[in-house]
């Protein structure tokens, strides 16, 4: 029989003592807990929920203070949420009071069936009859872009535009007569022809005109023949302006979206 030595013994004791005096995981819990509640007290949220984390995987045997993290972590989130949507509505007011200024010469329209579109004032149909210009689009959801609209004693069959000032120029792509987006009719000896730039065939010149509103710029339409104009400042204006509005709406629109996400979050979180 192998007897017990001294030293054994004392290694055993050490060994003991040592257990009997490692850290409590109950206290560490409430510590962590307590830290996290703190930290959540003076706004450091992403601290706070850093400490819950270390808490909720490292004392997980810790049931009360575990109950306690995760609520704590549940107000925090809805605390966060608060913020956003605080956030968000002040934004969208901001927006809001830009999108007004801007609207100012711009009027509703149902001209493409219930569809609402916003018009430049000064570009109504009934007061562009028979002129040859560029024309701005814009519908509530922020897309925009541009035509060219061509009205003469005979068809010059154009399908593409080109913008130019001083050397400086820019030409659209080409749209092929579809009978949609490069469209024209005749009416008592009249002769019009519509064609739409979309989804960036416009290649940079309705970037080109906002920038450049303060400039004489021209405009050729090209097709079989070509038609020169220098273009009107309110029809340049609306351009410009109808452009910015796009983004205007397109932000608004977005932060609408986030504020309807955020009150999902809040109704499921609290």
């Amino acid at each position: 029989m192998k007897l017990i030595t001294s030293s054994t013994i004392f290694s055993l004791l050490a060994l003991l003592i040592f257990t009997s005096c490692g850290p409590n995981p109950t206290e560490e819990a409430m510590k962590k807990y307590n830290k996290a509640v703190s930290l959540f007290q003076d706004g450091s949220y992403n601290s706070a929920k850093l400490v819950i984390d270390t808490l909720l995987v490292d004392y997980e045997s810790e049931i009360e203070y575990v109950v306690k993290a995760e609520n704590l972590l549940r107000e925090i989130k809805i605390d966060e949420q608060k913020r956003n949507l605080l956030f968000l509505d002040t934004a969208l007011q901001e927006q809001q009071v830009i999108l007004d200024k801007l609207m100012k010469n711009f009027t509703i329209s149902k001209e493409y069936g219930s569809k609402e579109v916003l018009i430049h004032k000064r570009q109504k149909p009934q007061n562009s009859y028979n002129r040859i210009y560029l024309r701005a689009h814009l519908d509530y959801k922020g897309n925009f872009y541009i035509s060219s609209r061509y009205s003469g004693d005979h068809y010059i069959n154009h399908n593409q535009i080109r913008v130019y000032n001083q050397g400086q120029s820019v030409i659209s792509s080409e749209v092929s007569p579809d009978g949609f987006n490069n469209r024209k009719f005749e009416d008592s000896g009249s002769f019009w022809e519509v064609v739409n730039y979309k989804d960036g065939k416009d290649n940079g010149i309705i970037d080109f005109i906002a920038q450049n509103t303060d400039k004489p710029l021209k405009a050729v339409l090209i097709g079989k023949e070509h038609s020169y104009i220098v273009l009107e400042k309110f029809d340049k204006e609306a351009i410009r302006d109808g452009y910015e509005i796009s983004f205007v709406l397109k932000e608004i629109a977005s932060i609408k979206e986030q504020i309807s996400n955020v009150n999902t979050e809040l109704k499921r979180l609290m």
